[in-house]
């Protein structure tokens, strides 16, 4: 074979590689975030409840399935919503009002909460798979990453009226303040990215968790590149989203 074509074959034969190790790291992150919200059901007494993510394509919408009461449903809810950050909806119905869950009359629409569900979802189809990344142990955004932003930006244009929860996550080396730090000022900066590219102000909030929410457990490579992460988070405005979003814009 000639130099040239080794050359050819050699490029192509790395493309497939990068490919299939997108496609895998992935289904990996959803792999985690599928683990981690059922791992929280059962340690809250749901085991009645299943939940699974799509594979194909990939999306972070949790979808709930089982017998169980409409009260613990809505329980279920919240407590995957809270631990992966993901839109949820039980199986072969609409997104479920958590308002009453919570346990306070926050003024959340079910409409919204459906219009929130289906813009979680053209969010996830605008990531399909990728991660936002920053050079090590800063709050720099890459040039790829900033144009998975703009993708990002494009998909919340049409999104009026709700509220857009930046979540930054690390892993869990080194300093856990350190680390809480970091996720903050990296989930600012891609909350300050969002504005520039015309998302209003007021409703987008950025939170920094550190390496609180894990979606991977235990050490190595992979398991801190699941948890290294910025998550979007859709919802259904209420007064204390809409309150926290102002605080920060004043801020």
């Amino acid at each position: 074979m000639e130099v040239g074509g080794k050359i050819l074959v050699g490029a192509a034969a790395t493309a497939i590689l990068a490919l299939v190790g997108h496609y895998a790291t992935g289904d990996g992150y959803i792999a985690g975030l599928e683990n981690a919200a059922q791992t929280e059901l059962t340690a809250q007494g749901m085991d009645g409840v299943k939940v699974a993510f799509a594979r194909d394509p990939l999306s972070r919408r949790a979808v709930l399935d089982g017998d169980v009461s409409d009260d613990v449903k809505l329980k279920a809810l919240n407590a995957v919503s809270e631990v992966t950050g993901a839109s949820a909806v039980w199986a072969g119905g609409s997104p479920v009002d958590t308002s009453e869950a919570n346990g306070s009359d926050q003024g959340t629409d079910p409409a919204a909460t459906g219009a929130a569900t289906e813009c979680q979802n053209g969010v996830d189809t605008a990531i399909a798979g990728e991660k936002l990344s920053f050079r090590s142990g800063s709050a720099y955004i890459s040039p790829a990453s900033n144009k998975l932003l703009d993708k990002i930006a494009t998909a919340l244009k049409p999104c009026s009226g709700l509220v857009v929860a930046v979540g930054g996550h690390t892993d869990d080396n080194g300093n856990a303040q350190v680390n809480k730090i970091l996720s903050q000022e990296r989930a600012d900066r891609v909350r300050a990215g969002l504005i520039e590219r015309g998302i209003p102000e007021n409703l987008v909030t950025a939170t920094g968790f550190g390496a609180e929410k894990p979606l991977a457990t235990g050490g190595g490579a992979d398991a801190d590149a699941q948890n290294r992460r910025i998550e979007f988070n859709v919802q259904a405005a209420n007064k204390n989203q809409i309150n926290d979003a102002k605080s920060q814009q004043e801020g």
